[in-house]
């Protein structure tokens, strides 16, 4: 009868570690090369291990790859539109059995990033070197 059935959740709090690394090497006045990485691990979760590798043209255009450890690649591009602003259209792909059926053929982003501190000294940070 209707109002009958129930159903518990249980909500557990799990460790989570992150590493994150990476670097900008300058190649030259006009290319520089971002290669990071991160390893999480998460409690009674497999490990999972990134790398990707960038590549900034003239501090306005980007491209990149990145692999994720047997789950998935990646490709990405970038335009710095503004000294805030950047627009930009990621590709990926799942290298796993999932990425193999028809109904899956990867999917495409589109992503807007907006920095509000352009003004200040710029904070290096793990995730946006």
């Amino acid at each position: 009868s209707a109002g009958t059935d129930s159903s518990s959740f249980l909500a557990e709090e799990r460790l989570n570690i992150y590493f994150i690394t990476g670097y900008v090497f300058d190649l030259n006045p006009n290319l520089k090369f971002k290669p990071a990485g991160l390893v999480k691990a998460v409690k009674g979760a497999p490990l999972q291990i990134d790398v990707s590798a960038n590549f900034l043209i003239n501090d306005k255009f980007s491209a990149g790859a990145a692999y994720r450890w047997d789950a998935a690649v990646s490709l990405l591009a970038g335009f710095q539109i503004s000294e805030q602003l950047m627009l930009g259209l990621a590709y990926d792909k799942e290298t796993t059995d999932l990425g193999a059926t028809r109904f899956n053929d990867g999917s495409f982003e589109v992503f807007l990033r907006y920095e509000f501190l352009t003004r200040y000294k710029k904070v290096i940070t793990p995730r946006f070197f």
